[in-house]
């Protein structure tokens, strides 16, 4: 915190700000203030402006002061004194902008810290930061965004008689982060902008002015838009009370950056509304592929249920052309009859059926008599007509007749084979059937 930076002389606020002016560009105390100030304490008028009643002394001129101020009188010590210290910054601030308008008025009515009752007949104890009568013309300066109410900056305006008012808030209160600036925007509805200081101790050559507003983007967040940025002293107040920067007023330059701003959210809005429409041609064109892909490949299944068809047919018809040629082989009993597999085949001599050997409980026999022909298993078990007869004065079942050339343990042909110890006897359905037997 500041030391303090406040008296009271005749009723109204004298800061330390006013004892500051620029002359040539130079940033110097007024010699005349100091006097007036230095006098008015040695006759015990300058006073604390809490109501204590102690009497305060200018402290200022000396080279080495780290800081220019206001302190009790030693005499006074005692008093209980209620000040409330102003802040490093916000002081600093003051003295800078005292010297901005000495810079552009070179006003002799200049005045600080002066109440509003001061200008009208309001009680309320709302006060201008600076005012010049003879320019019309006041400047508030605020240092924390939440000072400025809109019942305060609404009191400024109705007791202001005419006077055109200038809003400074200090820099720290500027960025908004996405969020809806609703301190500033209080300014911006009254001024169209807002303007951010920002001071490096009380030099008035290192301080800095930017002014900005405040729209929402094309996703309704809130965005800080630059319109003018540079030392302070490059800003002027033309006799209007408006701002110009290098030449250009800051409502000119207000229309040209919220015509860009705005042409700016024409702009994403339009890349957005492309990108959207290339969005759903790519989801069209991607759509219009799966469904090609998926007639791709239901022609496929089609085509492979078609072919998979056409070889059960193929299969069908070669089983069936097969057993033609079985059941017209099974008219002759000179052969065993055997299909594509080397799977042997009887014909029912009671029923017709035509089938495997396995179907069958007995088949074979001479050959040119009864080689291809059995009885199937169906007939056997029911077929009375396929029992065998056996004669009633005999108690021995008959002999079955002895086939030198037929397998007696599958049925199938016996060959003449060469082997290590000679020549033998051999079973056809070798290697399923070893039975074998030597050459007597």
């Amino acid at each position: 915190m500041a030391q303090r930076t406040v008296a009271q002389c005749d009723g109204k606020l004298i800061g330390i700000e006013t004892i500051f002016t620029i002359v040539d560009g130079r940033q110097i105390n007024i010699p005349d203030k100091l006097k007036e100030l230095r006098a008015k304490s040695r006759n015990n008028e300058l006073f604390c402006p809490c109501g204590c009643g102690a009497n305060l002394i200018l402290v200022a001129g000396d080279k080495n002061l780290r800081e220019q101020h206001f302190r009790i009188k030693e005499a006074d010590s005692f008093q209980d004194c209620h000040m409330i210290t102003e802040g490093r910054t916000s002081v600093d601030s003051k003295i800078v902008l005292k010297c901005w308008l000495d810079d552009n008025f070179h006003a002799d009515d200049l005045e600080t810290r002066v109440s509003v009752s001061a200008i009208s007949d309001s009680t309320r104890k709302y006060e201008f930061s600076f005012i010049s009568r003879s320019h019309k013309m006041a400047l508030n300066y605020c240092y924390d965004r939440v000072n400025l109410s809109d019942e305060k900056l609404q009191i400024l305006e109705e007791n202001a008689n005419g006077i055109s008012i200038i809003h400074v808030v200090d820099v720290l209160n500027g960025g908004c982060k996405g969020q809806y600036p609703e301190g500033l925007m209080k300014v911006q509805n009254r001024q169209g902008y807002c303007l951010l200081l920002t001071v490096k101790e009380s030099d008035y050559d290192k301080a800095n002015l930017k002014a900005v507003f405040y729209e929402k983007n094309i996703d309704g967040v809130w965005e800080e838009t630059t319109i003018a940025d540079g030392f302070l002293k490059e800003f002027r107040v033309s006799p209007d009370g408006s701002i110009v920067f290098k030449g250009k007023g800051l409502t000119e330059l207000l229309g040209f950056a919220k015509k860009r701003f705005s042409e700016g959210l024409d702009a994403e809005r339009k890349r957005r509304e492309e990108a959207e429409k290339q969005r759903a041609e790519y989801l069209l064109r991607q759509q219009q592929l799966e469904v090609e892909r998926r007639k791709e490949e239901q022609k496929k299944r089609q085509e492979k249920t078609e072919k998979h068809r056409a070889e059960e047919a193929e299969a069908q018809r070669c089983d069936e052309e097969e057993l033609r040629s079985i059941e017209e082989r099974l008219n002759q009993q000179e052969k065993q009859v055997r299909d594509s597999d080397d799977n042997r085949w009887i014909r029912c001599e009671f029923c017709g059926k035509n089938a495997k050997e396995s179907e069958f409980s007995s088949y074979g026999g001479a050959i040119g008599v009864h080689l291809n022909l059995g009885t199937c298993k169906e007939c056997s078990d029911n077929n009375p007509a396929a029992k065998p007869l056996y004669d009633v004065n005999l108690s021995e079942k008959p002999k079955k007749v002895y086939d030198s050339t037929i397998c007696p343990e599958c049925g199938k042909e016996l060959v003449k084979r060469d082997g290590r110890n000679g020549s033998f006897i051999g079973c056809s359905g070798f290697p399923k059937c070893r039975y074998s037997r030597s050459i007597k």
